[in-house]
């Protein structure tokens, strides 16, 4: 009898495990059978410590050269260690090693001939691809929220109600029909969660990366599609930002963990709970998500500046754009020899990102203080309410958190969030909206023709017409589309406009922040707001890489017309 198994005989091993083991919880209560329970603990703990022996094995197999094996392990002794740290929860565990195993089983799929094959015979484009793999994510998500095991009461979620929280999660939204915290299970819980992040991330980036930090290579098509989602031009520099984008996302979600699992030690006494609670906000957090496990989100804490502060930074982080924090990243920008020439030594996108950033987060604390001084924040102290509209202003570029009652917001206030939700956060972000670039771009193009400029320039550079036009059609294909689906909300809903408004915006910049009336639509309404989700957090980016790949030089130009407007 051999004394190793191949690595594929491991993966299926592990596979046929897991595979059991969610098919126990799935279809049985097995708190309620002893012998079931005990049986899913052990597979649990066979899945945990199947896997450290499949490192172990790795390792052996090295030949001695144990540097070459933890780089090219790296990502799996990462994975292990972070495994071990949560195996007091043992099915917690256990549900990462399944979401590794599955990562390994899709790439098998893919690596095989057919795979291949079905690759070539489908032949979507970049923004096709991106569009499929979200309907993908929310079909498996929503499946998995309609198991007895994903509720606190055995039943399951009712098909639109999951389908409302899948695509919430998936597009980093926020909106929820029911109680996060008290509704699910764990498991449900877990699988929002996991949706979240792989929605955030964007599923082209978290294949890619996963590719990459597992030794895979990137196929031509792969490489392009995500050239044009990262702003990458080169197969070195994508592969760099995608090891960018894999070890930042782990560190400073695994930073905010510990802060928040540090800050809630007095609130939340169970040190276990605390941990999950402080993962869970700090994923969605950077995810610029929005679900929270508190029946209020985080209005009980709007006088603890350290939860507040720590959430504020991680949504900063997660909506500036992985392109800024690898430019940020760049050891050569922050050379000892010139520190003033920092800012020259920026890339364009960072300059501008950064300055739209501050303004919008800055000037909106100012705007939010100032109407609601005496309002909504008139019972808190002057320290408070700083802090609190500077947290509201942030978490309006499409976070959703809140520390603050918005169904008692003045008017306003209403319209001053509908434009802050409606820019969203930074392109290649965590964040959705029409995107900071593309506000500036067309601020500046509006700019440029008050002074008569037939360019648009932004810090000393000419932005090329492609540029401007795409920025512009976005816009205006945007509004449309929230017109048009805030009239049937309105002709199907008994609730007020400014209501409405708040969360069809809300909806399409992928903020979810709401003024109280989530549980309140019926079937049509929950509906039309899915339709917003999607198209919020897929349809920009879609819209931007489709015209990209249709772009085409004519070799002739037509005379040229006179037309009056204005």
């Amino acid at each position: 009898m051999r004394a190793w198994l191949k690595e594929n005989e491991i993966w299926w091993v592990g596979g046929v495990l897991a595979l059991l083991a969610l098919s126990l919880e799935f279809s049985l209560d097995v708190t309620k059978h002893p012998v079931l329970y005990l049986t899913v603990f052990i597979i649990d703990l066979l899945l945990v410590f199947g896997f450290g022996a499949y490192l172990a094995q790795s390792a052996y197999r090295s030949r001695g050269d144990l540097w070459g094996w933890v780089r090219q392990r790296r990502f799996d002794i990462i994975f292990f260690g972070i495994v071990l740290t949560v195996l007091y929860v043992p099915r917690f565990a256990a549900s990462l090693v399944v979401m590794r195993i599955i990562a390994a089983g899709v790439y098998g799929v893919i690596d095989t001939r057919l795979g291949k094959q079905l690759a070539v015979q489908l032949n979507l484009r970049p923004s096709q691809t991106l569009a499929l793999s979200f309907v993908l994510l929310i079909a498996m998500g929503t499946t998995l929220l309609m198991f007895p095991a994903a509720t606190t009461d055995g039943l399951g979620t009712p098909f639109i109600d999951a389908l409302f929280t899948i695509t919430s999660a998936a597009c980093v939204v926020g909106l929820a029909v029911v109680d996060t915290g008290t509704y699910y299970s764990h498991f449900g819980q877990a699988v929002i969660l996991a949706t979240i992040q792989v929605g955030g991330l964007g599923i082209m980036v978290m294949s890619a990366a996963f590719a990459v930090l597992l030794g895979a290579q990137l196929g031509a098509r792969r490489q392009a599609g995500l050239s044009e989602l990262l702003d990458v031009n080169t197969p070195e520099s994508l592969k760099a930002l995608v090891r960018t984008v894999a070890a930042g996302t782990l560190t400073i979600e695994l930073l905010g963990t510990l802060f928040l699992f540090l800050s809630w030690h007095e609130d939340i006494p169970s040190a276990s709970k605390r941990l999950w609670w402080a993962l869970f906000h700090s994923v969605s957090a950077f995810c610029n998500a929005g679900f929270s496990l508190a029946r209020t989100n985080l209005e009980q804490w709007v006088a603890n500046p350290w939860i507040s502060l720590t959430i504020a930074f991680l949504i900063i982080l997660g909506g500036l754009g992985f392109s800024v924090l690898a430019d940020l990243g760049d050891a050569r920008v922050w050379s000892i020899r010139k520190p003033l020439a920092v800012w020259q030594r920026l890339q364009l996108q960072t300059k501008v990102l950064l300055l739209v950033t501050a303004l919008l987060n800055l000037g909106g604390m100012l705007i939010f203080l100032y109407i609601e001084y005496d309002g909504v924040m008139g019972g808190l102290s002057v320290p408070t309410k700083i802090n609190a509209a500077f947290f509201q202003a942030v978490t309006l570029r499409t976070a959703g958190f809140q520390t603050i009652d918005f169904s008692k917001i003045a008017a306003p206030t209403v319209l001053f969030c509908v434009v802050w939700m409606f820019i969203g956060g930074s392109p290649g972000s965590t964040a959705g909206g029409i995107k900071t670039t593309t506000a500036a771009v067309a601020f500046t193009s509006f700019r440029a023709m008050l002074l008569g400029r037939e360019e648009v320039e932004l810090f000393g550079k000419r932005i090329p017409p492609v540029v401007v036009n795409r920025s512009l059609s976005i816009i205006l294909v945007s509004a449309v589309v929230l017109v048009v689906i805030l009239m049937f909300l309105v002709g199907t809903q008994s609730i007020g406009f400014e209501r409405l408004l708040f969360e069809a915006v809300s909806a399409f910049g992928t903020v979810g922040l709401s003024m109280g009336i989530t549980p309140s639509l019926n079937d049509v309404g929950k509906v039309l707001i899915i339709v917003l989700m999607f198209v919020g957090r897929v349809g920009p980016l879609t819209m931007a890489l489709a015209i990209g790949e249709r772009m085409r030089t004519n070799v002739y130009r037509l005379p040229k017309g006179q037309l009056a407007v204005g």
